[in-house]
This record gives C-alpha cells, structure tokens and sequence, in this order.
C-alpha cells in the first residue's frame, strides 16, 4: 500500500493496464454527509442538529481532515455553540495546520499565486494570468493539481476547496491588504472583457468599487430582470450604499421589480414611496413605476386600487421596456379578472398588442395572454371545456416566443396544469407544476402559487404521502408569512383543515379553520373573483366540517345563502360546487330523494365539462351521496341524465375513482416500476442528480453548478416528476437502477 501526494513513479500505467492496481484518490477518500455524521457521533462522540450536519458537510466539503479539525473545536466550544456557522478557513486549527501542511511546502512565487486568485470562485487560467502578471497560471494550476493542495476540477478549469479559499482570502487580507480591491478591478474588467457582467459585478462589489458596481448595473440590471434573475439582482442592491442610486431612477425601477418577487408588496410600496420615481419628470420612468405599483397593489389584493390605475395604464404612454411591458399586461388581466371586469381584462389584452410593438397583434406573447385571459373567464363562468381548451393554446403560443419565456409560459402552464388536474390527469398536471411552480412563486404570480401548492399537496395526500402534503402546506404558509400575504396563509389553513377532516382529526381541522378565518381578509374577498379562492373560503370549510361530523342539516341554511349570492353573481363553477355540497348535506340528514334532486343537474353539469377533482376532492360525505345516486340510475333509470350514454360512462368513472387508489407489488413498496424516465432527462439535470448521489445538500450543489437554489429546486421537481419519483432518495435509486447513474 502506498500513500502519496502525487502519483508515484511505479510504472502505474502497466499496473493498471494489468489489472493489479487498485487506486484511491482524494474524491474517493471524502466522506460523503452520513459518514461524516457517523465519524462525528461514533468517532468523536458528538451530536450535531441535522441543520449543522448539513452545513459543516458543505464547509467541509468532506474534507477528513476539515471534519476532524472540526470535531476537536466543537469538543473545546460545545455542540450548542454557534461555531458551525461560523467555521471557516480562518479557524486556529484549520488556518494553523493549512499553513504549517500546505502552504509552507509551497515555493514563494506560487504562495503569491495562491493568495492573489484566492478572490476568484472559478480559476480559469486566463482569468489567474490577470490577476498574476508573470502569467503561467495554467502550468502552476496543473502543478498544484498534481500536488493534490485542495484543488477541485470544475467544468475544464478548478476551484480552491472552500475552507482552503476561505483561509487564503484571510492570508491575503492579512499579508496584502493593498492589493485586493486592485485584484477584485482586474478581475471585472476580465470578466468584462469576456462578456460576462455577472462576475464582474460580483467583483466590483466585493472589492467595495461601488461606484463601478453602480456602472456596471445600470448598463446590464435590465437584462438580468429580463432573464428573471430576481434574486441576484436583490442580492447587488443590498450590497449598494445609497450614494449609488443617486441620479440613477432605473436603478430604482429594477430593484422594485426585484424586491417585488423576491420580498413583497409592502418592503416595494416602501420603496416607491422613498424613492418618488412615480412622480419622476421623465414620463417613461413615472409609467414603469406606476406598472410596478399596480403589480404590488395586485400582489397584497387591493384589486380596487388596482383596478383604478390599471384604467389609467391603458391610456398612458408606452412603456419601453418590453419586460414592464409584459409584466403590465399580466398585471392589468389578472386585476381586471379579479374584480370581475371581464371586458376591461379583453381591452386590456388589445392594448398590450400596442405596449410590445406594432407588429405583435400575431405574436406567441399576446396570443398567450389573450387566450389564457378568456380560459380564465371561462373558468370562472363554469365553462372548463372551454377553458381547458384555450388554456393548451395559450401554453402552445407562449412556447417559441422569447417574451413569453420570462414568466408567460409558467403563467399558462400551471393554468393548463389546472385544468388537467380538474379532468384528474394527475400524471401530466404534477409534471407541469413541478417545472413551473419555482417561477410562478418568484414572479409573484398569488393565486398560481396558491393552487399550485393546494394540489400538489393533495395529490401526495391521495397517494398517502401526508408528510409530503403538509410540507407543501407549510411552505405555503412559510411563503405567505414572508412576503406579508395573508390570502396565501389563510387559503394554507383552509386547505390543512380539508385533510385533516379526511383524515378523522374534526378538532385539528376545527382548529386550522378558526386561524383561517381572517375576517379582513374574507371581507375584501367578497367583492372579488379570485381563482384560488373562487370554491375555498371559510363558509365552505365549515359545511366540510359540519358534513364530516354527521350535521348535515345544519349546513343547509349556509348553502342556500351562498348559492343565492353565486347564482345572483354569475358564479357558476362556485354554484355548481354548493349544490353538489347541497346534495350531500340532504344525503347526511337522512332526505335521499332530496338529495337526489340536488345532485342531478350538478352532476349533469359536471359531466357535461369534464369534472372530476372538483367532486373527488370532497371525499366521503360527498361520495356516499353520489353512490347513491349512481346506484339509483342503475336501479330504475331514474332521469334524462341516465339515458345519455356519455352521462353513464362518466358516472362509472367518478365512481371507480371514488375508491381509495389501489397499490401492488414494487409500486406498493414505493417503488417504481418504471425501466425509462418519462421524458429524457436533460444535461443539467443530470449534473443535479449526480451531485444529489453525492449526498450534497441543494446550497453546495447550486455552488456547484452556479445557479440559485430556487433553480436546483426546480430541477429537483423535473427530476422526480420524470423518474416517477416522490423524494431525492428514491429518485437517484431509480435513476442507478435504469443505469442514469453509475
């Protein structure tokens, strides 16, 4: 056995070739997260919280080494400390045997080296030739590869492991301090040069050079709010001190489309108000800001104020960017379809065909809005036919079009995905809302992020998966306490109570509904026509809850007002719900002919359009009654309804899918009886999946592959949704036994 830094002169090559060699090298001797949790707590006698296991995994990058020197400070501090946060390459024990093992074998001018590319995350040898002036930085990278000194390969070039980084950045600070803001310069002006202003901003913040950060921002922030790079752009504001918005109002502009997305309506209201760029002299940047004003109004539910400067929009001047562009016209649809002014929301579409240039009257973007707009009145109206099919051409225009990839497409996919999941097409409707949720929630897109969450969460509750259903519940939940949204939590709470009553917790449920009753909240809903809240709301949870504990006749005198009220306001899909509610309610109090009565024209509705989850979802109150039903049809033919043949076949299918969903075999085991994804995975998936096999939590694999964790996230969800897969364990199981992975 030999162990060595570089690889020794032993003719390896003829040994391999032979077949005698076994080799080891350093990613095979790095722990993986359950061994390091296991040399903690077996080794060491330590017992760390998951999240400081996961974290000191990522700093350590199982580095053995890292992790013991870890492990001898936690014993000196105490594992309730606040040490793993805060380790780090400038740790004693780390920077100590960093400089005694690595860096003083190192010859002087490749310490210099070292310590000038120490600011670099990725070391790119044209890139270290910049910032090292004797050049040669791709034969010294190769060297200290060679020479095993905490090096990782990356993508053709490497990156310094991250302690290692940490403590040369410290040496740097300490041993030439002068020199790093001048090294941060010359590594934006490469990245610059490259034509990579991502970077280069990156570096101009770092090196404190704000004002060239502010430069560099006002030439590159709008295409990086065209790309939706919501959080990178918050992140570089923050980083600016005031003094480099001065003089600068699109600035301000992009940083409240930013924060928007990424911290609210009220932290952006604050901010337009600060800034006074609605009331700015040049008329293209007061418009855009008052497109911005309309969105937050929108995004905290004041439709009526949004209503009035929407109005307003439509007569001002055209917005230059096509992105506010876009954004408005989303903006003036989803406010004019909430106050139920559907002929505003059609004129606002036309206008939008002005706002993004002469020539697009035919273009994907407005041919994506103007069908989805009219899917969503017809939604609302009970035409889900009509809708659902309107909502495939809108997915269908937006798809080739380069404006409508910025949000339009993830606005008309989870519409489609809605109405595939309401003909109980669950397969196809998780797959879209998996690609597409992440970026309905980053864009700010309320009620798509409502339902997105509602159903996917039951659908893991049909499946039997209750963890998973209250975990997208409770991020919900998470989401609306963040960004100030209290429609999002309370429709959360609404949604936990209905499966608790499935589940027999009647207090529980009890419970989740009383802290769903927000009567600011409700009030204001009254007027409006939301979708998420068109058939949930706090009246129908307690005729859930009053049908689950066998008061059917108590939940009459509710229904009759609120059928009235849907009725007298062209609410038809929230009619039809109440009276198969109605029905049931009749069923329970023992009337059956009654409830006969008042499931007959709902249920021919519901046939008629193709509903299925609208009556599913509603569990066993419901489906005892409509068995009845179906068992009276059977018996004697009762209604004109059981004579259509189209009309009996649905009725066979809401019956059989009424039983509990029905598992054998490997799938009973949960696991998949799949032998090839659903659909090819991509490249960039599979760059996630290998990391995910690596154990790497989603912040290391996003540093990894340099995208956010919202984008990982997102390729999670397409990574589970095409290998049938319902978590990260068994998805990479799936993927080894398909032979994804090695």
């Amino acid at each position: 056995m030999v162990g060595s830094r570089t690889p020794p002169d032993l003719g390896l090559g003829r040994l391999r070739a032979q077949g005698l060699l076994q080799e080891f090298d350093a990613g095979d001797l790095r722990f993986s997260g359950p061994e390091t949790a296991e040399f903690l707590t077996r080794a060491r006698g330590l017992r760390l919280a998951a999240g400081d296991l996961a974290r000191l995994q990522d700093k350590t990058e199982g580095w053995p080494a890292a992790v013991r020197l870890a492990s001898i400070a936690l014993e000196r501090q105490g594992e309730g400390s606040d040490f793993v946060a805060r380790f780090s390459g400038s740790d004693e024990a780390v920077a100590e045997y960093l400089a005694e093992d690595v860096l003083a074998a190192q010859p002087a001018e490749r310490v210099r080296f070292l310590l000038r590319t120490s600011i670099l995350r990725r070391l790119d040898p044209e890139l270290c030739d910049a910032l090292h002036p004797p050049g040669g930085s791709a034969a010294i990278l190769d060297a200290l590869a060679a020479g095993n000194v905490l090096l990782t390969p990356d993508d053709g070039a490497y990156r310094y492991h991250s302690l290692f980084a940490s403590f040369l950045r410290a040496q740097l600070r300490r041993r030439m301090p002068e020199e790093t803001p001048e090294l941060h310069r010359a590594a934006a002006r490469w990245y610059l040069g490259a034509g990579r202003p991502a970077p280069a901003i990156d570096h101009a913040i770092e090196g404190g050079d704000m004002a060239f950060a502010a430069d560099l921002l006002a030439l590159h922030a709008r295409g990086f709010l065209e790309q939706g790079r919501m959080r990178l752009l918050s992140r570089w504001f923050d980083a600016l001190d005031a003094r480099a918005f001065e003089g600068r109002p699109e600035l301000h502009l992009i940083r409240a489309w930013a924060m928007c997305f990424n911290r609210g309506p009220q932290a952006t209201a604050e901010l337009l108000d600060a800034t006074g760029v609605e009331d700015n002299p040049r008329e293209e940047i007061a418009a855009e800001a008052r497109a911005v004003r309309i969105l937050v109004l929108s995004i905290a539910d004041d439709y009526p104020a949004a209503a009035a400067l929407a109005r307003q929009a439509m007569d001002g001047p055209r917005l230059e960017s096509r992105y506010a562009a876009a954004s408005l016209a989303n903006s003036l649809a989803t406010v004019f379809l909430g106050v139920g002014a559907f002929d505003d929301a059609r004129r606002a579409l036309l206008e939008a065909r002005r706002e993004v240039g002469g020539a697009a009257d035919q273009s994907g973007f407005n041919a994506l809005f103007a069908d989805a707009t009219e899917g969503i009145i017809d939604w609302l109206e009970g035409r889900i036919r009509d809708a659902g099919a309107r909502f495939r051409l809108a997915l269908a225009a937006g798809r080739d079009d380069p404006l409508s990839r910025n949000g339009g497409n993830a606005w008309a996919a989870l519409l489609h995905a809605t109405a595939l999941y309401e003909r109980d097409d669950l397969r196809r409707a998780t797959h879209l809302f998996h690609l597409h949720l992440p970026t309905a929630r980053d864009l700010g897109l309320v009620d798509h992020t409502i339902i997105g969450h509602v159903m996917l969460s039951r659908i893991a509750d049909r499946d039997g998966d209750a963890e998973t259903a209250m975990g997208l519940l409770g991020e919900l939940e998470h989401l609306a306490e963040r960004r100030a949204l209290p429609r999002v939590a309370a429709s959360a709470r609404l949604e936990r109570a209905r499966q608790l009553m499935g589940r027999g917790h009647l207090d529980a449920a009890r419970e989740q509904l009383a802290r769903a009753d927000d009567a600011e909240v409700w009030a204001r809903m009254a007027t409006l026509r939301l979708r998420a809240n068109d058939l949930e709301y706090p009246e129908v949870g307690r005729v859930r809850l009053a049908l689950h504990e066998g008061r059917g006749p108590e939940a009459l005198p509710i229904l009759r007002r609120e059928i009235a009220t849907a009725a007298a306001s062209g609410r038809h899909r929230r009619a039809l719900h109440l009276r198969l509610l109605a029905g049931a309610a009749h069923h329970a109090a023992g009337d059956y002919e009654t409830a006969a009565s008042w499931l007959e024209r709902p249920l021919a509705d519901a046939a008629r359009e193709g509903v299925m989850r609208l009556i599913l979802d509603e569990g066993e109150p419901l489906a005892e009654a409509i068995r009845a039903v179906a068992q009276r049809h059977a018996l004697q033919g009762a209604g004109a309804a059981a004579r259509d043949p189209h009309f009996r076949a649905w009725l066979e299918d809401l019956t059989a899918a009424m039983a509990p969903p029905r598992r054998a075999g490997a799938e009973a085991r949960g696991e998949t009886l799949l032998t090839a994804p659903i659909e090819a995975l991509t490249r960039k998936e599979r760059e996630v999946l290998r990391l995910l096999a690596e154990g790497l939590p989603n912040a290391t694999i996003a540093a990894r592959l340099g995208v956010s964790d919202s984008t990982v996230r997102t390729h999670l969800r397409a990574i589970n949704s095409k290998l049938d897969a319902r978590n990260r364990t068994q998805a990479v199981a799936v993927a080894r036994r398909m032979g994804v992975l090695a």
